[in-house]
């Protein structure tokens, strides 16, 4: 059976609500077993279980269906790790969900967020993967969450097009129109925002590419210690450490992962793929990335890709994409999420 963790930090959110509403986090944490001394331990985990049965016990104390929209006005972004700050340097909401989506295993391994571009719209949707977990103040947390992060970034006039919650009504449902800007549809197939596509590619100018690579780089890291048993987590964030520095090879990764270039063949092996994937594979996600912000030159995302020539860079986009980066650039597409 899979065990899911959850960022300590990231439920620093939920004491303060369980406070705000005149009840004792502390004891309240305790009693489901987590120590609240975690939530001051950057890179603390504790079962996504235990975090459940949290939201449960606050859902049934708190006289206030609605408590789970006021989650936004306790949140800080280090508490979602380096998500949280590379999240406010990135340079369009598109960018920012995208990296969400790419690192939010560090949040949560229970939940997932798909992003789809639809007719109406980019939309977000989330989802749980642990069954029978659906407190509709987690959900509301999420939601609110999400609208609130997005506006940090694009301002607060930011209204999405739909809003969709797939738990009833609540007494204070006139709550959700306030915080959204926009009729709340409940009792829906999905729990989702959609954006307006004009929105979520507008150029911000909190941007800031040089930021948002180092937390990239410091969130990779991260994964690869918390699944310091999965080969190819590993061999990724040793990946991403070496390309600016040009020519990477299995031979150096391996030395970096103190093991043979013959051990790390066998062991990529057994998992179904090659190190030459998993080079390609980060370097066509980092492109994506890279190519959709105006900041960052072409020459330089090659060099940053560990490309000798902006040529080879070039080729493999194409390859990768079907389009030059450049092309990819005006037309903002990338070919990748």
């Amino acid at each position: 059976m899979m065990h899911y963790s959850h960022l300590a930090t990231a439920t620093n959110i939920l004491w303060k609500l369980i406070e705000a509403n005149g009840h004792d986090p502390g004891g309240l944490y305790q009693e489901v077993g987590i120590d609240p001394g975690l939530l001051n331990k950057p890179g603390a985990r504790v079962p996504s279980t235990l975090v459940n049965q949290l939201w449960e016990r606050a859902s049934e104390l708190i006289d206030d269906p609605c408590f789970g929209l006021k989650a936004s006005k306790y949140w800080h972004p280090s508490y979602f790790h380096a998500l949280g700050y590379a999240w406010l340097a990135s340079h369009s909401l598109r960018d920012a969900l995208n990296r969400f989506v790419r690192y939010l295993r560090i949040v949560s391994e229970k939940i997932f967020i798909t992003l789809k571009d639809e007719r109406d719209g980019f939309t977000l949707i989330l989802s749980y993967k642990i069954l029978g977990m659906r407190v509709p103040a987690q959900i509301d947390m999420g939601m609110a969450m999400t609208i609130h992060i997005c506006r940090l970034n694009f301002g607060e006039d930011l209204k999405p097009v739909a809003v969709n919650i797939m738990h009833d009504p609540p007494p204070c449902a006139g709550e959700y129109l306030t915080l959204f800007g926009v009729p709340v549809q409940f009792s829906a197939k999905r729990d989702s925002i959609t954006f307006a596509r004009s929105d979520v590619d507008k150029y911000l100018l909190g941007a800031n590419p040089q930021l948002a690579r180092l937390n990239d780089q410091v969130m990779i890291e991260y994964l690869a210690k918390l699944n310091k048993d999965d080969i190819i987590d590993r061999v990724t964030a040793a990946i991403v450490d070496m390309l600016p520095s040009g020519g990477v090879a299995d031979e150096k990764i391996a030395e970096s992962l103190n093991m043979s270039v013959r051990s790390l063949q066998r062991r990529l092996k057994e998992v179904g793929t090659t190190f030459r994937t998993i080079l390609d594979m980060v370097r066509k996600d980092l492109a994506a990335t890279y190519v959709r912000d105006p900041e960052i030159e072409l020459a330089e995302i090659a060099f940053l890709l560990g490309f000798s020539e902006q040529s080879a860079f070039s080729r493999a986009f194409r390859r990768w994409t079907g389009t030059s980066p450049s092309e990819a650039r005006k037309s903002g597409e990338t070919g990748a999420v």
